[in-house]
């Protein structure tokens, strides 16, 4: 009987620590594979949030171009509410304001320009980030399918041995860091290209949206200078841009006739009094 219980104790002894059951071998690693899917997890989510800054710093530097359309706009509508009404004084303030105003681009023109300067640039965004993303997207499937069916094999290989099924599970982990780090390399490397393509993207653009600020701001203020000058009659009024509309011309030489006598030829001699307007225009 004595001899018996002893089998019986090292019976249960082997069952213990030689053979174990499928459901035994696993539970054990259970805990070492969950760190590591956490970990993988958190890898995944680094490249995400890489990615979200990249689009969100490239899409910064584009939106300061719109807050310059605003600007612009701003500026804009501070010259047509000014010039608006000196169109109501009389017609000569009218006529000037009405000679320069067309060479003032609109609201909608200066917006189309510098809208097409960060649109063209906003839809090469994820050309950019083609390459990160697509390394990104294999690491994911990586994770979700091949490093699952390592988990799973050696399930299948070691049900009922511990240490073999944890050299195995330790092996397939040692395989996926390996994977790991050269994905990361690649995505590294692409993300650094990603960053130099839309610094220059972004520099076209800028160049782009300059042209039309300045080509604006050129344009607005030579308008308001010269309708100012027209106004307070600095202009010798003997470009057609400066006619006042009427008909009826009359040119009157300045070189021709000494105005430092008290008088002269009467140059309205014999004009018929129902002409209605008369411009007069000096010659040097």
């Amino acid at each position: 009987m004595r001899n018996l219980v002893v089998v019986l104790a090292l019976l249960i002894s082997v069952g213990s620590y030689g053979v174990l059951s499928a459901s035994n071998v696993t539970v054990h690693m259970e805990d070492y594979i969950r760190q590591n899917n956490r970990q993988y997890e958190a890898k995944l989510k680094k490249y995400e949030d890489e990615m979200a800054t990249f689009r969100d710093t490239y899409g910064r530097e584009l939106r300061a171009i719109s807050v310059q359309a605003d600007q612009l706009q701003i500026k804009l509508e501070e010259a047509t509410e000014r010039l608006r009404p000196l169109e109501l004084i009389d017609s000569w303030h009218k006529q000037c304001v009405q000679n320069y105003t067309a060479s003032i681009p609109t609201i909608a023109t200066m917006r189309t320009a510098l809208t097409s300067c960060s649109t063209g640039a906003q839809n090469n965004l994820n050309s950019h980030l083609q390459n990160s993303v697509n390394t990104y997207n294999t690491l994911k499937n990586y994770y979700a399918s091949n490093v699952k069916a390592l988990f799973n094999d050696c399930e299948k290989r070691h049900p009922a041995s511990q240490q073999n099924y944890t050299d195995c599970i330790t092996a397939a982990i040692a395989t996926a860091n390996a994977y790991t780090i050269a994905n990361q390399k690649n995505f590294n490397t692409y993300m650094q290209q990603a960053s130099c393509a839309a610094n220059t993207r972004i520099n076209q653009a800028w160049e782009c949206a300059f042209t039309t600020v300045h080509s604006t701001i050129t344009a607005l203020g030579v308008s308001l200078r010269l309708i100012d000058d027209c106004i307070a009659n600095k202009l010798a009024c003997a470009s057609v841009s400066c006619t006042t509309g009427c008909k009826n011309h009359m040119v009157i030489s300045l070189s021709e006739n000494d105005f430092l006598n008290a008088t002269i030829n009467n140059p309205f001699f014999g004009l018929n009094s129902k002409l209605g307007c008369l411009e007069m225009k000096f010659k040097v």
